[in-house]
Parts: C-alpha cells; structure tokens; sequence
C-alpha cells in the first residue's frame, strides 16, 4: 500500500530549514493552495464531488438546529483536530445563544479539556474510551450528527466512536473527516479492541452508499512540516467545519439568504491570498520569531476571543511539534477560563502551561520581559500594557476595507495588517490569525534547528519509542546502518567520541535519562553522521549556526579547506 498522504514530504518544501524567511512565507502560499485543488489529481476542496458531500451534511445538521433540544452536532478529535472541533462549537455554539435558541453544538476530545492546551497522547489510542465519551454527551438525544476527524484516518479514539455510531444509525449520522484515500487508513491492530481503523472506514463506507453515513476526505496534499497535520490539516478542518456550519444556520434560520458552499470556500481560499500578500511584514514577523527562540527568548501571543484562543492553541501544539519547552511560545487570553468556555472551566489550578489569562501573563512573566522576548498582539487596544522597550512586540490586525491600519507609529517594532472583506462571514477572519501564528511558531522554529529538510528532527530523547525514533532519523539521513546510527546517538547523548564499555552496555532506559534534559542531541548525532566530525565540533557549529544543513555544509567545507591546504 502508497504511504499515507498525510505522512509524505512535500516535494514544495524541501528546502524549507534553508529558505530565507521571505522564501520560506511563499512556500508556505503554494503549500497551502494544495488544499483547493486537490492533489495529486485527487479531489480537493473545490471539487464538486466535496462541495456535495458539505452540502448534504449541512442540511442534516440544519434539521438538528430546527429541531432544538432534541438533537446535537458533535465534533471529536485528537490533539489539532479535537482543538479545532472546539473552536467551531463554541463559535456557533454562541450564535445560538446570542439569538436566544438552544445551543445544540459539543466537543469532544481525546484527553478531556486538559487536551485543548497540553498534548494528552495516552488516550488518542482508547477506542473504547472514545465511544464512552460519545454515549456520555448524547445521552437523551434523538439525532446526533457526528463528525470525527483525523486527518490521517488514523486516530483510535475517534475509530470507536465511528463504530458506535454505525452500531446506532437510528440516532447517529456519523461522518469521518480525513485527508487520506480511504484505503490508506491505517490498518494496524488496536491493543483491546477487535478492528482496524481500515475495517471501520470500510464499514462507514458501506453505510455512506445507503446515505445513512458520509466520508468527507479531500486530498489536500502533504504538510510543509511532515506530519504536522496542525498546519494544512488544521486550516481544512476549519474551512470545512465552518462552512457545514454557517451553511446550517442559513438552511435553518435565514432561507431567503443565498451563499453556496462553492461560494464560502472561495471566501475562505481568498483569505489565504490575503495573508500571504503580506509575505513582507509576515516574514518580518518570522525572522523576529526566529531570532528570540534562536537566542534564548520567547515568543508570545496575547489577544481577545477567539484571536487570544488561536495564540492558545497555536502555542499549545509547539510542544509535541516540535519538542518545544513550556515557556519557548506560549498564548494567553484576555479573560482567561471565562473566556475560554470550556466544559470543564477553570483549569489553572493544575499548573503553570493551564495559566493562561492575560492577568498571567501581567503577573507571572511581565517583570521578566527581556529585548530577546517577541510579545504579539492580536488586539493593538492590548498594547499599552506592555511597554515596548521591554520586548520587541508586533501587532497583527485583521481589518477591513474601511478600518484604519495601525502603523509603526503606535510602538509596535512589526505591523501585519490583513484586509478581508467585511462581506466574508466572520469565521473566515480566525482562518487568517491561524495561519499568521502557524508561520511564526513554525518559521521560528525552523530557524532555531528543529527541521532537517522539511522533516523535524530536533526529538526530544524522553521515551524508548523516541529513543528509537531518533535511531531512526540519524541511519535515514545519515545513510548509515542501525548501528553506526545508534552510536552517533549515544556519542551525543554522552558528549564523548569514544563510548566506554559501561556506556554501550547501559540500558535504554538509561540512555533516556542522561538524554532527557538535553538539548540538540539528535542534531548534534545527524552532523556527526554526515561529517565524522567530534561530538564537540558539532555542538561549535550548531552553536553558531543552528540550521543544521548549513552546520554540515560548514563543517564539510571547512573539512575539505584543510586537507586542500
């Protein structure tokens, strides 16, 4: 079977770790573009055979608004796709009740809300666990229209509460949102559990063809980061989301108005033109991300509604993207909890990463504040509580045609104005703060050294599947055999070029936890691999060159100097 779509390298962004930052926001448009058009020849955002297929789960989800308490739309998923069912239930979910109706919106995700702001991976693979959460939430219901998302049709968690729902097709319109060709759901066995994500894709399938099901999965191409599914994935998992909704509210309150689904994505396709028209002062945006992670500071995002959400969620998935510390870029939100709106409420008293208001912000990191610091606000009314000479700060506004841009004279070191239509719907402009946050947290990173071409390598050794993960990486871009590869590693984890006995014969489990507190030990191990150089010589480099390839090309050169001369 092809490799999953999800999980190839995309040819666009090879060169990603050494595109200038300029280079790197138009790689990130073309990357993006992919969505609509569909790859590969596959059907994209724009095909017909979708824009149906989003026409006919809008109207089910039009009968459930009409019929008020009797009914739910739900949305579940793991990690970015849970995050993203959140946003838009509580988007719509607010709708409804600004107009005075019953909020017939609820989200799921794996982990529970301790998910929406911290990666909660032990529950992602519970099937069982999924299912139970779905009976929970439609208890008393009548018709629930379900939509799970993986993009990688991947997800445990999401597969049980797929087959509840075709086990209860009386109360249950389930629907399976992905990125990958049905036969590439993964088909490896579920620990506890009799069926293979394939199985239940298949038996989705069987009831989509009797309309009792739907399988909404354009084929919009692989991430710019592989893997990152929080970047491509995320922002078709809003588009598509958004306009199932805000074609529902049409159908079921406003059926005078007339807006086709075609017609909402070109909105939201249109909007991406307008962010990227702004690749300089994005990129500008970029290179002050880069240059505070890349010298010991932060970044952070500080905003109102739903741009403050955004920062959360944007900062929130850097830590399992890309092995990022707590504190490297965090998001915080002008009410906190209050205006987070999550099931569960105030979660802060769990520890510091759930503090998250702006009044935490004030509090715990403001004295602190250093000209390494990178402070971005989505709402330019929020910058005079921070004085600019404390930190470099950007303002990021999201305007129409008539609003006033803010300029440099308001203190802000960077000013990224995007004008959006004010005839778009209002959603659209979240798609726009999304996408400007996942550039800077991404390119930002890039910069620091997480990303081998466009693979992030920069593994945090803090498990065994990491430990050999890393293994991994180091024998593929190293060309070298397991074991060749597994002695770069422990060379880098012991800061040695020859490993005593003692080292070699340890267990794996101590290999972890010499590794575990240290930076850079898989970058390290790759430019030893390629150069043969000493475990020293390629912390020097790293030191003053943190792209990796460019670290290894130095040090080639350099090498090939020498024994020219």
């Amino acid at each position: 079977m092809s490799q999953p779509i999800t999980e190839r390298q995309n040819p666009l962004t090879s060169n990603i770790d050494i595109a200038s930052p300029q280079d790197f926001v138009h790689l990130l448009e073309n990357c993006d573009m992919q969505m609509f058009g569909g790859y590969e020849n596959a059907e994209g955002l724009q095909s017909q055979q979708i824009l149906s297929t989003v026409e006919e789960i809008s109207s089910v989800a039009a009968s459930i608004l009409q019929g008020g308490d009797n009914g739910l739309i739900v949305f579940s998923g793991c990690g970015t796709s849970g995050r993203i069912g959140f946003m838009t239930s509580r988007t719509f979910g607010r709708q409804l009740e600004n107009s005075g109706r019953s909020n017939c919106y609820q989200y799921i995700i794996a982990g529970g809300d301790k998910a929406l702001l911290t990666s909660q991976e032990l529950y992602e693979d519970d099937p069982t666990h999924g299912a139970h959460m779905l009976t929970q939430v439609c208890a008393g219901k009548k018709q629930v229209l379900y939509i799970g998302i993986t993009c990688g049709l991947s997800a445990p968690f999401v597969a049980g509460q797929l087959e509840h729902c075709l086990q209860h097709l009386d109360t249950f319109t389930p629907v399976l949102l992905g990125f990958n060709h049905i036969h590439q759901a993964r088909n490896k066995s579920i620990e506890k559990w009799d069926k293979t994500f394939l199985q239940v894709a298949k038996g989705l399938s069987d009831a989509s063809h009797e309309g009792k099901a739907f399988i909404l999965n354009p084929i919009i191409g692989p991430e710019p980061i592989t893997g990152s599914s929080r970047m491509k994935g995320g922002s078709a998992t809003k588009i598509l989301l958004d306009v199932i909704c805000t074609c529902a509210h049409l159908k079921a309150f406003h059926p005078q108005e007339v807006c086709s689904v075609s017609d909402l994505i070109c909105q939201y396709k249109t909007v991406i033109g307008c962010v990227y028209k702004k690749g300089h002062d994005l990129s500008q945006l970029v290179r002050a991300g880069g240059q505070s992670l890349q010298s010991g500071g932060h970044i952070y995002y500080l905003g109102e509604d739903t741009c403050g959400i955004l920062g959360l969620v944007d900062a929130s998935e850097c830590r399992p993207t890309f092995g990022a510390a707590l504190d490297d870029v965090r998001g915080f939100v002008d009410g906190g909890f209050v205006t987070l709106g999550n099931n569960d409420g105030d979660l802060s008293q769990l520890g510091e990463e759930y503090h998250i208001s702006t009044t935490d912000f004030q509090r715990e990191i403001f004295s602190s504040l250093t000209d390494r610091d990178l402070v971005i606000y989505c709402n330019p009314d929020m910058k005079a509580s921070v004085p600019s000479s404390c930190a470099k700060t950007a303002i990021v506004r999201i305007v129409g045609e008539a609003d006033r841009p803010c300029s440099m004279s308001e203190g802000a070191d960077i000013s990224v104005n995007i004008c959006v239509p004010s005839s778009f719907c209002p959603s659209v402009r979240e798609l726009a703060v999304k996408l400007v946050y996942n550039a800077v947290s991404t390119g930002a990173h890039i910069i620091s050294g997480k990303v081998f071409n466009n693979l992030m390598v920069d593994v945090r050794i803090s498990n065994n599947k990491l430990y050999h993960r890393g293994i991994s990486i180091i024998q593929t871009f190293g060309k070298c055999s397991t074991a060749k590869a597994e002695e770069f590693l422990l060379r880098s984890i012991y800061n040695c070029d020859l490993l005593t006995s003692d080292q070699k014969s340890a267990s794996i489990m101590a290999h972890i936890q010499h590794a575990c507190p240290q930076p850079k030990i898989i970058p390290v191990a790759l430019i030893q691999a390629f150069t043969d150089c000493g475990v020293q010589e390629a912390k020097e480099r790293l030191a003053s060159s943190p792209v990796i390839r460019t670290a290894i090309l130095q040090v080639m050169t350099d090498h090939r100097s020498t024994e020219n001369s």
